[in-house]
């Protein structure tokens, strides 16, 4: 008898893509508690928005309206969730029966179904109302379909075809990837900052680009990037939609639904982290914060200007809270070892405050997730410890 060698070669050991979870909580179990955490959001969201009706019958006087449904901007949200978690399930539950290979998961389907809806902008901003501009893709019926759009092919093309592709993993994040490729014709107008402001000329105050000070004049008076953004994200028609403070922690309108109110996402995180806490990666959306704030002083630095100001926007915009809690962590896109989720997590805050300031993408957030999801192949060699595979 040859006596074999007790030394592996790292060639004999190979670990499969993550998440690989044990024990006693299933995965079914962690969809389930997140799937409530993300419902528990909607719900705040969809009874902060009622009151916000979405196109504003001011809007008829420059746009033509005979198309378009005027709907509570909560109902909108709403009727966004059922439409992306039913496609979604739908989509799922059919791929799963019709290929052998293919798992049906119709809780995660769900999940993934109220991010879709959760991480789309609805609602026309105030201030963008004298802007000629595509609002078919923020009011109904016309976000009805774009909903749709992402999440199926968010689930048939970046969660099912994408592991049969890249050998049993997901590179990048399906539903900010789905919302970037759907809306890619509308990047000058729906994802750039033209979103979220109205010109001079026009009657609305401008947002000053985030880098100056934040200050601008007009006709003799200053304006601040804060008093922009409370024409943008307040309640449309109400005569004092209340600080730039509050706002940005306690309930914005118009934008992403899933950071609607940084409070909210913010309690509900932390409570899904406590519950989650061997399997969340809170790592990542720690550093991220961390991240973002440091670079947001940075710019202040740089360009001036009122320092909460800009570090209140960087954090609380509603892209970058909610990523940060619900999109950023996800298992299957991001680094497994905690090494490797402490650098993405700064990449991630860097790269967002980056792409928001010499951009001028509000939702920079999104562009910058995608790019550091494809950082996660080499992430993932560095703190892994060799026993245990490659």
């Amino acid at each position: 008898m040859t006596k074999q060698s007790s030394i592996e070669k790292s060639k004999d050991l190979v670990v499969s893509p993550p998440p690989q979870i044990t024990g006693t909580m299933s995965k079914t179990r962690i969809m389930t508690y997140t799937f409530a955490a993300l419902l528990v959001i909607t719900i705040i969201t969809a009874i902060l928005w009622w009151p916000a009706m979405t196109p504003h019958p001011d809007l008829g006087m420059m746009v033509d309206l005979s198309g378009f449904m005027a709907m509570p901007l909560g109902a909108i949200l709403l009727v966004n969730a059922l439409i992306a978690v039913g496609v979604a399930v739908v989509s799922d539950f059919v791929i799963g029966k019709a290929a052998v290979d293919s798992e049906v998961n119709m809780m995660s389907a769900a999940v993934f179904g109220l991010i879709v809806a959760l991480s789309y902008s609805i609602g026309v901003p105030t201030m963008a109302m004298g802007e000629m501009m595509p609002i078919s893709t923020l009011c109904a019926p016309g976000c009805f379909i774009y909903v749709a759009l992402i999440s199926f092919i968010g689930i048939v093309v970046f969660k099912k075809l994408q592991p049969v592709v890249f050998k049993g993993r997901k590179i990048v994040n399906p539903a900010a990837t789905a919302k970037l490729l759907i809306l890619l014709p509308f990047i000058s107008s729906t994802f750039l900052v033209k979103e979220h402001w109205a010109s001079l000329d026009v009657g609305g105050l401008s947002v000053p680009k985030l880098t100056s000070n934040l200050m601008t004049e007009y006709m003799g008076m200053s304006w601040s990037f804060a008093d922009s953004l409370v024409g943008c994200y307040g309640l449309p028609g109400a005569a004092d939609p209340g600080s730039f403070n509050s706002l940005m922690l306690l309930s914005k309108f118009h934008g992403w639904p899933g950071g609607a109110s940084s409070i909210a996402v913010i309690v509900v995180g932390a409570v899904l982290i406590f519950l989650l806490r061997d399997y969340f990666k809170w790592r990542i959306t720690a550093t991220y914060l961390g991240s973002v704030a440091v670079a947001a002083i940075a710019m202040s630095a740089i360009y001036g200007g009122d320092l909460v100001t800009r570090l209140l926007f960087s954090l609380f915009v509603g892209s970058s809270i909610f990523l940060a809690f619900f999109m950023a962590t996800d298992p299957a896109t991001t680094p497994y070892t905690r090494t490797g989720q402490i650098i993405f997590g700064i990449g991630l805050g860097v790269l967002t405050v980056l792409i928001q300031t010499y951009m001028n993408f509000f939702g920079g957030a999104l562009l910058a997730l995608v790019i550091m999801n494809l950082t996660v192949p080499l992430l993932d060699r560095i703190g892994i410890h060799k026993p245990f595979g490659r």
